[in-house]
């Protein structure tokens, strides 16, 4: 996957309508990052990637590009696919 998918996986798990996320947001430039939001990015990371993580990481990701590097640790991103 790389970053352009990524953003389009991460605009999904927020359900964002019109428009896709950019590195650059955060969860103030996102309304439907609120809490609900950072369960669905729980549950999605665990279930699209096979990522467990605990709801305290999870909840202190501020970041899209935080997300990004998550995913990137993880090996689901990479940079040319």
């Amino acid at each position: 996957m790389d970053e352009t998918k990524a953003l389009e996986w991460i605009s999904d798990v927020f359900a964002v309508k019109g428009r896709i996320l950019s590195i650059r947001d955060d969860r103030m430039s996102v309304p439907e990052w609120d809490s609900l939001g950072t369960l669905l990015l729980l549950s999605r990371l665990e279930e699209d990637h096979g990522m467990i993580i605990s709801a305290d990481d999870v909840a202190r990701i501020k970041t899209v590009r935080e997300i990004c590097e998550l995913l990137n640790g993880s090996k689901a991103l990479h940079k040319s696919e």
